[in-house]
């Protein structure tokens, strides 16, 4: 597993107890990734985690005038895109908490504030701390209610994680039967999401026999 350091991609613009949203610059917008595990830093000994489901970049009045040219100068979208008024804003789904160095998953205590730091959660130790439990599962499966796409959630979270742990089959296996087990009576959800899998890590064997 090759240790990694976390990496600021933007800051809180709005929250409450089940997530918050967060905006950042053109220039950060290769780093996060749908699925990705983030944390918001809350307080120096105090950050809240989720998991990005939605990335969204809004039009402003340039974007809207811009369109409508046959031709564009390249120059017109570089500074567009360098200098624009409105961030890239990322939706993200709360799954826990980290407090003097205890991590637990379920809802915080509080929504991190506005302008609070988000970082993307690289750190190798920090990434095993928070997925050797699979408790937050559970979470993610109960954003189906808010329209969280949580099927393809699931399958972004697994890859991303399966490859941050190097390749950590253990791992995933025991996500993938966690899975299994908890959206046995969701068949509608069930299937798509292994059919998803299957092809995301090929490499694995699908637990198919418990699926009856």
């Amino acid at each position: 597993m090759n240790d990694q350091t976390n990496v600021e991609i933007g800051r809180v613009l709005r929250a409450n107890t089940s997530g918050f949203e967060l905006g950042c610059r053109v220039q950060q917008l290769s780093i996060p990734e749908f699925g990705g595990l983030v944390k918001a830093q809350a307080a120096a000994d105090e950050s809240i985690y989720g998991l990005i489901y939605n990335i969204h970049i809004d039009d402003d009045p340039l974007v809207g005038r811009l369109v409508l040219q046959n031709q564009i100068d390249p120059a017109d979208i570089s500074d567009q895109r360098e200098n624009r008024i409105l961030p890239i804003e990322m939706s993200v789904l709360a799954l826990g908490q980290q407090k003097n160095g205890q991590i637990t998953h379920g809802f915080p205590a509080r929504p991190p504030l506005n302008l609070d730091q988000v970082f993307m959660v690289r750190d190798a130790a920090e990434i095993i701390q928070f997925t050797d439990k699979l408790s937050y599962l559970r979470l993610i499966l109960r954003g189906a209610q808010t329209g969280v796409p949580v099927d393809q959630l699931l399958v972004a979270h697994i890859r991303n994680i399966y490859q941050l742990r190097g390749n950590d089959d253990v791992w995933a296996m025991g996500m993938i039967r966690e899975v299994i087990e908890l959206l046995r009576s969701d068949y509608n959800t069930l299937i798509p999401t292994l059919e998803a899998l299957s092809d995301a890590l090929p490499q694995l064997p699908l637990p198919t026999e418990r699926i009856i």
